[in-house]
C-alpha cells in the first residue's frame, strides 16, 4: 500500500492566507466518499500539499478539514512580526499528525532571520522561537 498526495496551486495574486483560500483548497482535495486521513499537510503562500494515509489502513493521522483555518494568517503574522523577522519573504505551515496528536509548525523567513511558532491542533501556541 502506498500513500497518496494531493496538491493545489493558486494563480498569481492569490495566497493561501486570503480569506477562505486554504479551506477551499483542502476541501477540493477531500471531496467525495474518500475521506482518508492526512499524515502531513504543507502550506506555502500559493501551494498546498497533502500526504494522505494509505487506503484501507487505520493509521495515525488527522482529518485535514480540521485545521484551524481562521488562525493561520495571524499565526504567520505572529511568527514574522513578533519574533523580529522583519519583512517576511516566505512562510510555510506544516501540520503533522503521524504521531497521533496534531501539531502545526509555522516558519517565516525574512531579512531579520527566521521565526517559528508551534501550535496544537486548535492553533493554540505551544512554543515560539526566533533566530
Amino acid at each position: 500500500m502506498t500513500s497518496a498526495t494531493g496538491t493545489v496551486a493558486l494563480g498569481p495574486g492569490r495566497s493561501m492566507l486570503d480569506k477562505g483560500e486554504l479551506r477551499e483548497a483542502v476541501e477540493s482535495l477531500t471531496q467525495g466518499a474518500d475521506r482518508r486521513r492526512a499524515l502531513t499537510v504543507v502550506v506555502q503562500n500559493r501551494l498546498l500539499t497533502v500526504v494522505f494515509s494509505p487506503t484501507g489502513l487505520r493509521t495515525a493521522g488527522f482529518d485535514p478539514r480540521s485545521l484551524p483555518y481562521d488562525r493561520v494568517p495571524e499565526l504567520v503574522e505572529e511568527a514574522g512580526t513578533t519574533l523580529g523577522v522583519g519583512s517576511p519573504r516566505s512562510w510555510q505551515l506544516t501540520a503533522d499528525g503521524v504521531s497521533g496528536s496534531l501539531r502545526l509548525t509555522i516558519v517565516v523567513t525574512g531579512g531579520g532571520g527566521t521565526g517559528t511558532v508551534q501550535t496544537d491542533g486548535q492553533g493554540n501556541v505551544l512554543r515560539r522561537s526566533g533566530s
